[in-house]
């Protein structure tokens, strides 16, 4: 699976994005990319665009060490926006390894209701590419 995040610095919002299928080291990936980016600060709120994931590939040991390297800090909002049942779950799953954490993370359906959540208006749209915004891809038999 590919995967990306901009950061909207206007906003103080990280566009996180994946496509494909969904592995355990692109999410870890990721989280260890926004520890390292200096543009990036624990307080941002966080929009998880998961749609156009097809086949999750994430495991429970997996996800428990993502809560352990989450880069958010206190109060921080997180909307993670899914289109399945199983990514669903999934991002439940997540949402309780993390407990404790000081940051907030909802699971929702609807688009709109993940913008109002994270208290942005329902036409924002993450900003264009950036050459700072990275792209994590596995090394998997679908590639």
């Amino acid at each position: 699976m590919p995967a990306t995040y901009r950061l909207d610095l206007v906003n103080r919002v990280v566009w996180s994005r994946a496509w494909g299928a969904l592995t355990d080291e692109e999410l870890q990936a990721h989280s260890r990319a926004l520890v390292a980016d200096p543009r990036f600060e624990p307080s941002f709120r966080q929009f998880q665009d998961l749609v156009d994931v097809g086949e999750p590939r994430v495991t429970t040991s997996g996800l428990r060490a993502l809560a352990q390297i989450n880069p958010f800090g206190k109060d921080a909002r997180r909307a993670v926006l899914v289109a399945t049942d199983a990514l669903f779950g999934l991002a439940r799953m997540h949402e309780l390894f993390r407990e404790g954490s000081g940051d907030e993370l909802q699971v929702f359906r609807d688009r709109a209701a993940a913008l109002e959540w994270l208290g942005l208006p329902p036409s924002w749209t993450p900003p264009a590419p950036a050459p700072a915004d990275p792209v994590f891809e596995s090394e998997s038999p679908d590639h």
